[in-house]
């Protein structure tokens, strides 16, 4: 990264969001964020297939106020690895933790999730936003890698 003046701050992101106080704006008036770092192609190992009418659905109930977790990325990635691992649903807690679940790229309409978790092979989630590419569009998963064992 190019530090264009002394007294330029480079901040490293790991999330998609950022809310930026700053107490003096007068030292401080040039802030680099370097948001995607890495790129990611969106090219699964794992293909996940969906059905276009059923996210539509989906996306008409969140509307409504249901499954607000389909709005993130992260939580609709904890449900999905989650139900690999429990595939007849989910009691209690989530076999993948919400620690475990970290987001690696964001842009309007795609997501890559990490998952760092011992008691899954999947390292990866491809998430795209199919219906609504807004902040209102749900997240559905479109495939996975997993980890090279």
């Amino acid at each position: 990264m190019d530090i264009i003046e002394e007294n330029a701050i480079p901040a490293f992101l790991e999330s998609n969001q950022l809310i930026v106080e700053l107490e003096s704006v007068d030292i401080y008036n040039n802030i680099i964020f370097p948001v995607q770092a890495k790129e990611y192609d969106i090219n699964p190992q794992v293909e996940v297939p969906y059905d276009l009418k059923k996210e539509e659905d989906a996306q008409k109930s969140v509307d409504e106020g249901h499954s607000p977790w389909r709005l993130d990325p992260l939580m609709t990635t904890q449900v999905f690895v989650s139900l690999q691992l429990s595939p007849g649903g989910i009691k209690g807690e989530y076999p993948i933790q919400e620690g475990n679940v970290k987001l690696l790229h964001s842009t309007k309409d795609s997501a890559v999730v990490q998952v760092n978790d011992n008691d899954t092979i999947i390292k990866l989630v491809y998430l795209k936003r199919l219906i609504k590419q807004d902040q209102s569009g749900i997240w559905t998963v479109i495939g996975y890698d997993t980890i090279d064992k």
